[in-house]
């Protein structure tokens, strides 16, 4: 599978969603409903780390961007989201996704990191504050 997806750490407070160099929509939408389970299976908040790092990213990326954004709402128990390796054309298109499609977005958007350790801390600071 292209997309591993895992909790990151014991206390299951964190999921890992590890991109490899090649994956599809399917292997996204597979990867999320593998994700959304995890999270549905307890009760605490859940944050997910999306490492994107050496992955290629698909041409049809905002065509496809969309339509995931537009499946579904969020969990309740569902926390922060944090992309790793993000370059800045990734960036770009998702501050066009969020502009456009402000409310699908609205509750599930993305910080950005430069690695897993900075994605780890981000998400400490979060829960902090919850």
């Amino acid at each position: 599978m292209a997309i591993v997806t895992r909790w990151d750490n014991k206390k299951k407070t964190i999921i890992l969603l590890e991109f490899e160099s090649e994956w599809t929509w399917d292997e996204l939408e597979a990867a999320v409903q593998k994700a959304d389970n995890l999270i549905g299976s307890v009760e605490h908040f859940v944050d997910l780390i999306i490492d994107l790092e050496g992955a290629s990213i698909p041409r049809d990326i905002l065509t496809g961007a969309k339509n995931l954004l537009a499946s579904g709402e969020a969990r309740p128990n569902e926390g922060a989201r944090v992309v790793v390796g993000a370059n800045g054309a990734l960036r770009t298109i998702y501050q066009t996704l969020q502009k456009t499609l402000n409310n699908d977005v609205e509750g599930r958007e993305v910080l950005f990191a430069p690695n897993l350790s900075d994605a780890r801390a981000i998400i400490r600071g979060l829960a902090l504050d919850r």
